[in-house]
């Protein structure tokens, strides 16, 4: 492999080095000095070096404002020119389409695409932000009339509404500003350039989704659908945004994947991790679902006021529950996946990242996990597919809220905790939130759990006895005895949790009619029982 490609494949992905020198699949790319003009490869060197006297982040956040700059002369971005020199196509103009902030946009993308062929950094969270940098749009000649369209446009106009007392936006509509309360929690201050530049990298996100490679053709196409959804909420609607949740704590399969009522669990496409997943190498699976997005206020904030916090302290509740809603699906799907799990086998499925494709969110909205554990991967067998899907139906339509603490200390227990101790207590609480009582805790816990998970007394007292002893450790810990040794500490903490499962599986599998009751009427129920 020669020198030059490893700099240019390292700073700027294949991907993007295979089309702007025109060498096409299956062909090599390890005689490049052969293959291409030497002031292109020159060009791309001097670039992929740049990083290094920098320090910047990463070398394609430079690249991609200087590659995707314009050139008058050349009637063309700088990109298309080096590609060009290479004798390859360059497209012309782009289709007539009705809507006209559509076509504005689509003639923006046609000089500027091919810089999002580049990988996003590796070493930065949240990458999407970077890679809808609006420097390339910025240059284009036709920037300012895309501007000017999306100003004069019905619904979209209403995201940058003039300021108080005045009838006429910015001078300059690409700088035109306002801030947008979202309940995806993506709240804050919008620039009209960020918004364009953010739309076309929302196609990009929406054209990795759909496990495709880019191509302008297929950027037009979602480009479509990133409009009219930011259209929708422009007018005060609810619009179903595609989500994209990394799990680690179990892998599928490349081409395997299980239909939820709300989504789909997949396998990771070897393409998205850096693209759609924040580069996570912990995500073993994909969870494609949707959130409802909607632009809860817009408006002109007053700078320097006392009171520009004060909206946005408004919609805090909304917020919090949008988000805690779409959370609390998710917690559904995960549990359906733990309570499947084998002994001595956890599908222990945690968020390690997510992105929801958002065009009200310059680059979509990234989260990851800070937590302090990430879960090893186990295989979930195609087997067990079917056994995933009736026990997620299950929760679906019999989870009561007062399981809720259950399902969170146990989520937290088998995929969060690092430490045995603290996945032990948590689990003890997944216990408690379905059997608990608040006199005699240990004895209606451990006694109902026994009764309900094994058939004959002898074997209930048995494991009543057992489930006495795990409780005493936190007793004993809570009061400040030593903590039991790693080696026990690890043992208790699979008991515990297998224990959590079982109980769990018991009550919606077995004894749904108790579901609905509160805890201590739940083990009053079961200790009463016959």
């Amino acid at each position: 492999m020669s020198d030059v490609k490893q700099l240019l494949v390292a700073a700027f992905g294949e991907e993007f080095v295979r089309y702007v020198l025109n060498i096409p699949e299956p062909e090599s790319l390890d005689n490049l000095a052969e293959l291409t003009p030497t002031g292109v490869l020159n060009t791309l060197s001097s670039l992929a070096l740049q990083s290094v006297h920098t320090g910047f982040i990463d070398i394609n956040l430079i690249a991609s404002g200087q590659l995707s700059a314009f050139m008058p002369e050349e009637g063309m971005s700088v990109v298309h020119f080096l590609r060009k020199l290479c004798g390859g196509s360059v497209p012309a103009d782009v289709a007539d389409a009705d809507d006209e902030v559509l076509f504005a946009l689509r003639s923006i993308a046609l000089d500027i695409w091919p810089v999002l062929l580049m990988p996003p950094p590796k070493i930065q969270r949240g990458a999407g932000f970077f890679m809808a940098s609006p420097a390339g749009l910025i240059q284009h000649p036709k920037a300012t009339e895309a501007a000017e369209i999306f100003m004069h446009d019905r619904s979209l106009s209403k995201l940058f509404p003039p300021a108080a007392g005045s009838e006429q936006g910015a001078p300059q509509p690409l700088m035109e500003s306002a801030e947008w309360i979202v309940n995806a929690g993506s709240s804050g201050t919008r620039q009209l350039v960020g918004v364009l530049s953010g739309l076309i990298y929302d196609a990009r996100l929406r054209v990795a989704l759909n496990g495709h490679q880019l191509t302008f053709e297929r950027l037009s196409e979602c480009l479509k659908d990133s409009l009219e959804a930011l259209r929708l909420l422009a007018d005060g609607k609810d619009v179903k945004i595609p989500a994209v949740i990394g799990f680690s704590g179990l892998s599928l399969e490349d081409g395997q994947s299980i239909h939820f009522t709300d989504g789909v669990l997949r396998g990771v496409r070897p393409a998205e991790r850096g693209i759609l997943l924040n580069n996570s190498g912990a995500t073993g699976a994909v969870y494609e679902t949707h959130y409802a997005v909607r632009i809860l206020h817009v408006y002109k904030s007053n700078p320097g006021s006392d009171d520009w916090a004060k909206p946005f302290m408004k919609y805090r509740a909304r917020i919090e529950e949008s988000v805690r809603s779409f959370e609390y699906s998710l917690d559904k799907v995960r549990l359906a996946l733990l309570l499947c799990s084998d002994e001595g086998t956890l599908l222990a499925p945690k968020e390690e990242t997510r992105l929801i494709i958002d065009p009200a969110n310059m680059g979509g909205a990234s989260y990851w996990s800070a937590s302090e554990h990430t879960p090893a991967n186990n295989q979930l067998p195609a087997d067990k597919h079917g056994e995933v899907i009736a026990m997620y139906d299950v929760i679906r339509k019999k989870h009561p809220e007062s399981l809720n603490i259950a399902m969170k200390r146990l989520l937290s227990a088998a995929s969060s905790r690092w430490n045995s101790n603290d996945a032990l207590i948590d689990a003890l609480i997944a216990w408690e939130n379905m059997f608990g009582t608040r006199t005699e805790t240990t004895f209606r816990v451990t006694a109902s759990l026994a009764k309900i998970l094994e058939e004959t007394t002898e074997k209930r007292l048995e494991l009543q006895k057992e489930l006495n002893k795990l409780y005493a450790v936190r007793s004993s810990m809570v009061h400040g005895a030593k903590e039991p040794d790693p080696d026990t500490a690890a043992k208790n903490r699979e008991r515990v949790i297998r224990v959590a499962i079982d109980g769990l599986k018991a009550l919606y599998n077995e004894r749904p009619e108790l579901l609905s009751m509160p805890p201590e009427d739940r083990s009053k129920t079961v200790l009463l029982d016959g």
